[in-house]
Formats: C-alpha cells, sequence, structure tokens
C-alpha cells in the first residue's frame, strides 16, 4: 500500500525514518537537479542534496503544511547550495562541459538540432554564471526549473517586484550577450 504524501510528511515529522526514506526516493532527483543548476557541478551536486535533506530530516517537524513540501525543500536546497558555492568560492568557476554533459536532452533527434540547442545551452549557462547571485537563483529557479514566480518568492523569501526585476534583468543581460554574438556571427558570414 502506498502511503499518501500528507502521511509520509506527518510520519517523518515525527521521526519515522521510513517515512523519511520514501520522502527523500521521491524527491532526491528535483533536488539533485535544482543543485546541479546551480553548481554545475556533479560532485557538487551530491554534496548539496546530502547536505539538504540532512536539514530537511533535522527540521522536518517545523515544517508548514499550508507550503508546498516541494517549494520548501527547493528554498533548503537554494541556501544549501548557496552556502556550499560560496564556502568552496567557486561561483565564477564552473565548468560549462560538465553542466551539458548531464542535462537532459530535449525530444528532438537531428543532430543539426541538438548541436545548436547544445551550444545554445552552453552560451545561456555560461552567460548565467555572469550575473549577480539573485538574478542567477530567479533565473534558475524561474527558467531552467520551470518554477513559478510565487514559488520563487517563496524559496528566495523575496517580494514579488524583486523577483521580476532579478528576472528581468537577467534575460535583458543574456539576451544582450547572446544578440552580440548573433550579430557577430552574422558579420563574418
Amino acid at each position: 500500500m502506498q502511503i499518501e504524501p500528507e502521511n509520509i510528511l506527518i510520519k517523518a515529522g515525527k521521526g519515522d525514518k521510513e517515512a523519511f526514506g520514501n520522502l527523500v526516493k521521491q524527491h532526491q532527483q528535483y533536488a539533485f537537479n535544482l543543485a546541479f543548476r546551480l553548481s554545475c557541478n556533479e560532485d557538487d551536486a551530491r554534496d548539496i542534496v546530502q547536505d539538504s535533506f540532512i536539514k530537511i530530516w533535522k527540521n522536518i517537524k517545523h515544517y508548514n503544511p499550508k507550503m508546498k513540501f516541494t517549494t520548501w525543500m527547493f528554498k533548503i536546497v537554494s541556501n544549501t547550495a548557496i552556502d556550499h558555492l560560496r564556502s568552496l568560492k567557486k561561483m565564477n568557476k564552473v565548468n560549462i562541459d560538465d553542466f551539458h554533459d548531464k542535462l537532459e536532452q530535449n525530444n528532438v533527434h537531428t543532430p543539426e538540432t541538438l548541436l545548436n540547442n547544445k551550444e545554445t545551452g552552453q552560451l545561456i549557462s555560461s552567460f548565467a554564471d555572469t550575473l549577480s547571485e539573485k538574478q542567477k537563483l530567479v533565473f534558475v529557479l524561474r527558467d531552467l526549473q520551470g518554477l513559478n514566480s510565487s514559488e520563487v518568492e517563496d524559496i528566495l523569501d523575496l517580494p514579488e517586484t524583486s523577483v521580476k526585476s532579478n528576472l528581468y534583468h537577467a534575460r535583458k543581460a543574456i539576451r544582450e550577450k547572446l544578440h552580440k554574438i548573433l550579430s557577430y556571427e552574422r558579420s563574418i558570414r
């Protein structure tokens, strides 16, 4: 018999290790995807996820059931990733090749389209690394993780205007850099 998610949270909050194990199994890939997109390093992402779930276990009794569990989890993963990256002083030393080799491929099967998508993704990711910390977090959560604005607000404890502003500036900076590259490529053809 499958335990309902609310029951898993209640049981885990009461110290049930099996229920918490089920919670981890259900959500670890989502946590890893976010950690990887923020750190661009598989080993760092694993460390971030492990540290995050330790924090979740220690604080699950304080979880507010009015908030979506994934929002609460993403908040912990985001904060853990920031702390981890700051401690390693790696914010500007990510390996874009490692990042893209691990990202899921989309369903387009032509080699040319796959190559173009990979190259564009690499550019966007490298440009995202030049953004301010807040802009990068908002951009990754909103555009790469696909969360809605209210979830990003909850995860980062930012007001709606701040999320929109950071997202606007992040997208604008990335768009401007892509435009420069495209303009250059057109001029040399």
